[in-house]
């Protein structure tokens, strides 16, 4: 085939378009507490790890079906669980019920929610890597890492399959974890529940709000800076899992929080910096 012809034809294909940027509306962010978030935006409700009860953790775990008739939201879409430990899952599938929302997370999270009794149609289990259409709203799943607990000696464990119900504290395993990028009326929210992360898996991710959590983060290699270096300096950064998940919400961080807040503006001046108060609606 004549150069010429070559040449037209690698025109005529070009390579794939990626598609235009939706316009930027507002979306509405709600802190429900420890890792618990609301997003809301083009019509959608999205939550992460919604966890209202607080229970007595020395005994079997049961949801407070009245905290979360105070605080979940009527309705929802989706319900996105970073991993499977108490203070993330113990409530999703109770709020998913109450909201009509599918619950998406690991299989041990899936095992937890099938035992609750939550419909195999409201349950999408994942393994890290996808990356899901929902109408108005998209979802990447990113594989991820827990905090280093017990100074790195972690038991990560699982939930095993049709577990008995209610389970102890010790009995909500892990079960992997994961990150989110959230992509909503044109924004783009990046959901990080646990003070750590896989540096590859987050190349190319370069929110607007990043939602990370600064917890045990004494623990990893330069976390503050490397991550919010990774997420290409991102305009806003809220903190998240900072209260005490074992007591009643109280707004007022603890002062370990200003470090945090002090390394965001050392790494990245430009970055605004939010701590969260409880079940106050912030539009951005």
């Amino acid at each position: 085939m004549p150069r010429a012809f070559v040449l037209l034809a690698l025109i005529g294909c070009g390579a794939p378009q990626s598609r235009p940027t939706p316009p930027r509306g507002t979306i509405a962010l709600t802190y429900l507490g420890v890792a618990g978030w609301s997003i809301e935006g083009d019509g959608v409700t999205i939550l992460t790890d919604p966890y209202f009860s607080r229970p007595d953790l020395a005994a079997p775990l049961t949801p407070d079906l009245d905290a979360i008739a105070r605080h979940a939201p009527a309705r929802a879409d989706l319900i996105l669980i970073g991993h499977s430990h108490v203070d993330h899952l113990l409530d999703a599938p109770a709020v998913a019920r109450r909201t009509g929302a599918q619950l998406v997370g690991s299989a041990s999270s899936a095992n937890y929610a099938r035992a609750f009794g939550l419909p195999a149609d409201h349950i999408i289990t994942i393994i890290g890597g996808e990356d899901y259409a929902f109408g108005a709203a998209s979802v990447r799943v990113i594989p991820s890492l827990h905090s280093a607990l017990d100074h790195k000696h972690v038991d990560h464990g699982t939930i095993a399959a049709a577990p008995a119900l209610p389970m102890t504290m010790a009995e909500f395993g892990e079960g992997g974890t994961f990150a989110y990028l959230v992509r909503l009326a044109g924004h783009e929210v990046f959901v990080l529940d646990t003070a750590n992360f896989i540096e590859r898996e987050l190349v190319g991710v370069h929110p607007d709000i990043a939602i990370l959590a600064p917890g045990l983060r004494e623990e990893i290699h330069d976390y503050t800076c490397r991550l919010v270096h990774l997420l290409g300096d991102p305009p806003i950064v809220i903190a998240t899992h900072f209260d005490d998940w074992h007591g009643p919400p109280i707004d007022g961080p603890p002062s370990e929080l200003d470090a945090f807040v002090a390394e965001v503006k050392h790494c990245a001046p430009a970055t605004r910096v939010i701590v969260p108060k409880h079940f106050d609606r912030m539009a951005l």
